[in-house]
């Protein structure tokens, strides 16, 4: 991973912004939390968020913790690497802002989200070379929407806030208005619903890491949890 030295220097780079929410301030994973309840889907949660990272780390890249609420930029979860407030508004007018505030100083910017753990340094690597020819990249996610978004150049925000959010055309609306085709990575899921999970175990890459591997352990004693007999 790059240094971060390199977020002030505006050198030719790529920065890649982790979406999330501060645990102590918002609510996370609500509509898994309806299928496995809120414990489970907080210990979920933070599981995701540290594999995501210690997958993000293994790529010359450098990370920026997207973080919802403003009160929560200096929440200790997030210390380690540089915070930016997603601002107010929407999910489309946030994903403007922080796209654009970093491709102020890095020539390509990656965004994605804390949903999908099974991401893979492979995945990240291919995203950053197709940008190296096409202004745009999409990860596509089994539900209709998108795992990540890279880009190179300036938009507009009419392109983000025309989209219809969390809905199994989001992908395909935001392509449409895109002033060129992106490239597709991978399809992988996002982890939204107790459905979701079983997904998670086919689709972790072959050379798994320990956090990764949590991840796994974790939705096996979920599937199959042990009981204990006095």
């Amino acid at each position: 991973m790059a240094d971060d030295e390199t977020a002030g220097a505006g050198i030719m780079s790529t920065a890649i912004a982790i979406f999330v929410k501060t645990p102590s301030l918002s609510p996370v994973k609500t509509r898994l939390a309806a299928g496995i309840g809120n414990d489970a889907a907080q210990e979920f949660y933070a599981l995701s968020l540290e594999a995501v990272q210690e997958t993000v780390k293994t790529v010359e890249i450098v990370l920026y913790w997207a973080v919802a609420e403003e009160k929560g930029l200096t929440d200790p979860l997030w210390l380690g690497f540089p915070t930016l407030h997603t601002g107010e508004g929407g999910l489309g007018e946030r994903q403007h802002y922080i796209y654009e505030t970093l491709l102020t100083n890095y020539d390509r910017v990656l965004l994605i989200g804390s949903d999908a753990p099974q991401i893979s340094k492979d995945v990240l690597e291919q995203a950053i070379i197709a940008l190296d020819t096409n202004d745009f990249v999409i990860g596509p996610a089994r539900d209709g929407g998108y795992y990540l978004f890279g880009g190179r150049v300036s938009t507009e925000q009419k392109i983000w806030t025309s989209v219809p959010w969390s809905t199994s055309m989001t992908r395909e609306r935001l392509e449409a208005v895109l002033p060129s085709k992106p490239v597709h990575l991978s399809m992988l899921t996002d982890v939204d619903t107790e459905d979701d999970l079983q997904y998670i175990r086919r689709e972790m890459p072959e050379q798994i890491t320990p956090e990764q591997n949590r991840i796994l352990e974790w939705i096996e004693n979920y599937e199959h949890p042990v009981s204990l007999h006095w």
